[in-house]
C-alpha cells in the first residue's frame, strides 16, 4: 500500500531509497515474553528441521525452543505456507535469558518472509519469536493468521554445494538451503527442464533493501545467480537484493544454476525458491489484485458514480502516527498544484471507471481523506477497502521529502510525483504491488523483490504503475535516471495496460475516445513527455510521429498474459523517454512515421501504415493492409492477408512471406503498386521446395512454360487487373480502387509440387521481372 521513498542532494543526483509504510530500518522495540512461556517445539542443536505452526489469531507469537553450540552457525527461514498461510512474517531470535533481542528479520524472499543467520555464542537453549509484521504494527493478532513453516539448517562444509559442473547437486522444483561461507565460495546446482517450461530461481539471504544492505546484521548477505545451458553458454545472469533469475526452456535439457556472493564480506545462509512453470496456467492481474479489498464506494450523482476528495489542512491527521508510531503524524496541508496534480491523475481513473471525483471540504463525506507530511520511511502510502484496516480506509498520506512532491513540475502529467499520485490511487481502488502478496494477490512470475523485472520484463511501470520500477527500465536507449533535472517528465503520465485492465474487473468497462483520434509521439525530452497506454473505444485511430528521430511505432494491444507483449508493446521514439503502449481489447488502426529510418507494425486490423522519409521498415502482420514507404530505401512486408504495397521514392525491397490463402483465393497474395527500376522483390525467406529438407532457393521457370514447377517462379503479364483476376482465379476485393489501373505482372512461385501456384505477387509499373529484380 506504499511507495519508496526518493530523495535527490543538492547536486541533484539521487539520495537514497527508503522502506514501505510502517518498515522501520531498526526493526521493532520487540517485548520479551515472560519467562514462564512454554515453547511450543524443541529442535536439537545438530538437527536441520522443519518446525510447522500456525497463528490463530488470539495469541500474538509462538515460542520455539532451539538448542544452539557455540561457535556454529545456523540460519532460520520463516515463511507462511503456500496455501492458508500467514501473509507477513516477523522472526526474531532471543537468547537463552529469553530477555534480550539477538537477530529480527522481515525480509526472507518468496513474497514476504524472514531468515536469520546466527552464530551462537553462548551453547544453550535459544527461543525463535514467530509472529507477524501486522501483529507488531497495529497490536491486532487476528489481522495475520494462517499455517508457517520454520527451516532451520546449519553450516556444514561437508554439506556444501560442489563448485564446478561435474559435481553439481541435482535440485528440482522447491526451495534449497545453503550456505555461503567464503568470498570465494560457489555452490553449483543442477536442474533438468522440460521442454515449454519457466524456471524461476529466487535467492534470500536477508537484505530485502538499501537499508539493509547499508547497516546489514551478521549474517545477512546476497546472492549472484548464473545461470547455464549445458554447454556452459551463460543464458541468465542477475543480482539484487534479493535476487531472481529465470529462463524459457524452449527444449528439454540440463541446465546449470550457480549462486555466489555479491560482496566478499557478507557472507551467510540462503534460500533458493524454484519454480516450474507453464505461463500459460497463470495471470499477470493476478499480481495487481488485492483481494482482500472491496471496491471504492461509489455515490450515484445523477447516474454517475461519484466519490469526494477532502485534502485535509495542515494539523489534521485522522490520527495517524510519525515513523515511531506513536508521535501523532505532523502534517502540512496542500498547495494548489499539489491538489491539481492529484486531481488530474484522478482524471485518468475517470476514463476507465466512468466515474466522476470532487473536491470536498467536507471531512464526514469524503471517500478519500489526503495528507502531506514528512517520512524518513516511506514515499507515500494508502489504505486500501481491506476491512483490516478498519476506519483507516482510503486515507492517503504523501511525504513532502520523497520524490519532488513540493516541486510544481513533479505533479504535472509524465513527473515523478504524478506517478506516485497514480500509484497510491490504485491501491486505493484495490490494486496491490506486483512484487508482493498484500492484500492476497500473487507475486508476479519470475520477480523476487521490488527491484525485479519478472518474466519477460513485465514489472515495471510502462506496464504497470504498481510496479516500483517506474517508467521503462528497458528503454532500449536505457533508464531515464531520476534526478533534480529529470523530476518532471518522463514517467508515467496514465494508467498502464495492467492497471486497466485489472480495473475494468473490478468496475466494468466503460467507453472513451470513440472518435477519430490521432496520438503523437513526442521530439523532446522535457516536461510533458511520458508513457501513457491508449484506451480509445471507437473510430479510425492513428499513432504518428512527425520528427527527424528514428521512431518504432507497434499497434500491437497488449495481451494480458505472460508473454513479451503481456503489458502491451512500447512506441517510442530514439532517446526519449516517452510513448505509447495500447490497452487490451483496443485497436489503433495507422501508423504514421516521420523523417528518420522508421519502424512501424500493424495489427490484424486493416492498417494503413506510412512511412514517410527516411529508410522505414513496415510490417502489416495479418488483415488486408496498405504500406506506404515514402523517400528513402524502404522494407516493406505485408504479412499474412491480401495487402497492398507502395514503396516510394527510392529503391525499396519487398519482402514476400508464404501464407494460408484467405477469401476467393487460392494462393497467398500482395499487389505492389509502384513497382519500379531499383526496386527488388525479397523471396529468400520462402522455401522453394517443402518437399526437401532445408531450404532451397527458387529458379526461374523456363519461357514457354504456363506456370511453374515445384521450386520455380514465373512471371506473367495482363493487359489489366480485372483480366488478372479472371485468369488466376483471385479477387482484390476492396484493395482495387487504391491498386492502380493498367497493365500489370504477376510473379507465381509453387513450393508444395501440386503444380498450382501457392503465392503471386501482382505488380503495376513493370512489364517484365528479370532474376537482376529478385532475392532468391
Amino acid at each position: 500500500m506504499a511507495s519508496p521513498l526518493v530523495r535527490f542532494d543538492s547536486y541533484g543526483s539521487i539520495l537514497d531509497e527508503g522502506a514501505q509504510k510502517g518498515r522501520p530500518v531498526e526493526g521493532f522495540n520487540l517485548t520479551a515474553p515472560p519467562k514462564s512461556a512454554a515453547p511450543r517445539n524443541v529442535i536439537a542443536a545438530d538437527a536441520d528441521a522443519v518446525v510447522p505452526g500456525s497463528l490463530s489469531g488470539t495469541e500474538g507469537y509462538d515460542l520455539i525452543a532451539v538448542e544452539l553450540v557455540a561457535g556454529q552457525t545456523y540460519s532460520f527461514a520463516y515463511r507462511g505456507t503456500p496455501t492458508g498461510g500467514i501473509e507477513d512474517p516477523y522472526l526474531a531470535l532471543f537468547d537463552t535469558t529469553l530477555s534480550t533481542v539477538l537477530a529480527e528479520d522481515d525480509d526472507g524472499g518468496a513474497g514476504r518472509s524472514s531468515l536469520i543467520t546466527f552464530t551462537a555464542a553462548t551453547t544453550g537453549t535459544h527461543y525463535l519469536y514467530a509472529t507477524s509484521f501486522y501483529t507488531l504494527d497495529t497490536g491486532d493478532p487476528s489481522i495475520d493468521t494462517g499455517n508457517y513453516t520454520i527451516d532451520v539448517w546449519s553450516a556444514d562444509p561437508a554439506k556444501d554445494a560442489p563448485a564446478t559442473f561435474a559435481g553439481a547437486e541435482l535440485i528440482g522444483a522447491g526451495t534449497t538451503f545453503g550456505f555461503l561461507d567464503s568470498a570465494a565460495d560457489v555452490d553449483t546446482y543442477r536442474i533438468d527442464a522440460k521442454a515449454g517450461q519457466l524456471y524461476t530461481f529466487t535467492y534470500a539471504g536477508g537484505i530485502a533493501g538499501s537499508a539493509e544492505l547499508a547497516d546489514p546484521i551478521p549474517g545477512d548477505n546476497i546472492g549472484v545467480i548464473d545461470i547455464f545451458d549445458a554447454r556452459g553458454t551463460l543464458v541468465a545472469s542477475a543480482v539484487d537484493y534479493e535476487t531472481g533469475a529465470s529462463f524459457f526452456a524452449e527444449q528439454a535439457g540440463t541446465y546449470y544454476v550457480q549462486v555466489s556472493p555479491y560482496d566478499p564480506s557478507l557472507l551467510g545462509g540462503y534460500t533458493l525458491d524454484v519454480s516450474e512453470i507453464d505461463p500459460a496456467d497463470y495471470d499477470p492481474l493476478d499480481s495487481i489484485d488485492w483481494r482482500d479489498a472491496d471496491n471504492v464506494p461509489f455515490v450515484d450523482v445523477n447516474g454517475v458514480p461519484t466519490a469526494y476528495v477532502y485534502f485535509a489542512p495542515a494539523g489534521e491527521n485522522f490520527g495517524e502516527t510519525g515513523d515511531d508510531g506513536v508521535t501523532p503524524m505532523e502534517t502540512f496541508g496542500w498547495q494548489q498544484f499539489q491538489i491539481d496534480g492529484v486531481m488530474n491523475a484522478l482524471n485518468e481513473y475517470e476514463k476507465i471507471l466512468g466515474a466522476n471525483y470532487e473536491i470536498t471540504t467536507d471531512p464526514s463525506k469524503a471517500t478519500f481523506r489526503l495528507l502531506t507530511t514528512e517520512s524518513e520511511q516511506y514515499g507515500a502510502f494508502f489504505y486500501p477497502r481491506d476491512p483490516a484496516y478498519g476506519t483507516q480506509q482510503g486515507i492517503g498520506a504523501f511525504n513532502l521529502l520523497s520524490g519532488g512532491f513540493t516541486l510544481p513540475e513533479s505533479l504535472q502529467p509524465g513527473g515523478y510525483s504524478y506517478g506516485v499520485i497514480l500509484h497510491e490511487f490504485g491501491h486505493a481502488h484495490g490494486l496491490a504491488h506486483p512484487h508482493d502478496t498484500g492484500g492476497g494477490s500473487d507475486l508476479m512470475l519470475g520477480v523476487s523483490g521490488p527491484d525485479s523485472l519478472g518474466v519477460y520484463d513485465l514489472n515495471q511501470g510502462v506496464y504497470t504503475v504498481m510496479s516500483y520500477n517506474d517508467g521503462w527500465e528497458t528503454h532500449p536507449d536505457g533508464a531515464l535516471p531520476f534526478t533534480r533535472a529529470t523530476v518532471g517528465y518522463g514517467w508515467s503520465g496514465s494508467l498502464s495496460a495492467f492497471d486497466i485492465a485489472q480495473l475494468q474487473e473490478r468496475y466494468g468497462v466503460h467507453e472513451a475516445a470513440t472518435g477519430n483520434t490521432t496520438y503523437t509521439l513526442d521530439d523532446v525530452d522535457a516536461a510533458g513527455t511520458f508513457y501513457q497506454t491508449i484506451w480509445d473505444t471507437g473510430g479510425t485511430d492513428t499513432i504518428r510521429y512527425d520528427g527527424a528521430r528514428d521512431a518504432r511505432i507497434d499497434l500491437l494491444a497488449a495481451t494480458l498474459d505472460y508473454t513479451p507483449t503481456g503489458g502491451g508493446v512500447v512506441s517510442y521514439v530514439d532517446d526519449i523517454h516517452g510513448g505509447y503502449t495500447i490497452a487490451n481489447d483496443v485497436v489503433i488502426e495507422n501508423a504514421t512515421g516521420g523523417a528518420g529510418n522508421d519502424a512501424l507494425l500493424g495489427n490484424s486490423a486493416k492498417n494503413v501504415l506510412t512511412g514517410n522519409a527516411g529508410n522505414d521498415a513496415l510490417l502489416g502482420r495479418e488483415g488486408n493492409d496498405r504500406l506506404y514507404g515514402g523517400a528513402g530505401e524502404d522494407t516493406l512486408t505485408g504479412g499474412t492477408g491480401l495487402d497492398l504495397l507502395f514503396g516510394g521514392a527510392g529503391n525499396d525491397v519487398f519482402l514476400m512471406e508464404l501464407d494460408e490463402p484467405a477469401n476467393k483465393r487460392k494462393f497467398t497474395l500482395d499487389v505492389i503498386g509502384d513497382f519500379a527500376k531499383g526496386d527488388r522483390i525479397d523471396l529468400s525467406g520462402i522455401d522453394a521446395n517443402l518437399n526437401r529438407d532445408g531450404d532451397q532457393a527458387f529458379t526461374m521457370a523456363g519461357k514457354f512454360q504456363l506456370l511453374p514447377q515445384i521450386g520455380q517462379i514465373k512471371t506473367v503479364s495482363f493487359g489489366s487487373v480485372s483480366a488478372a483476376e479472371r485468369s488466376l482465379g483471385f479477387d482484390l476485393g476492396d484493395q482495387k480502387a487504391a491498386a492502380g489501373h493498367g497493365a500489370v505482372t504477376v510473379l507465381l512461385g509453387e513450393v508444395d509440387g501440386d503444380i498450382l501456384p501457392d503465392f503471386a505477387v501482382l505488380m503495376f509499373g513493370s512489364s517484365t521481372v528479370g532474376v537482376s529484380d529478385l532475392i532468391l
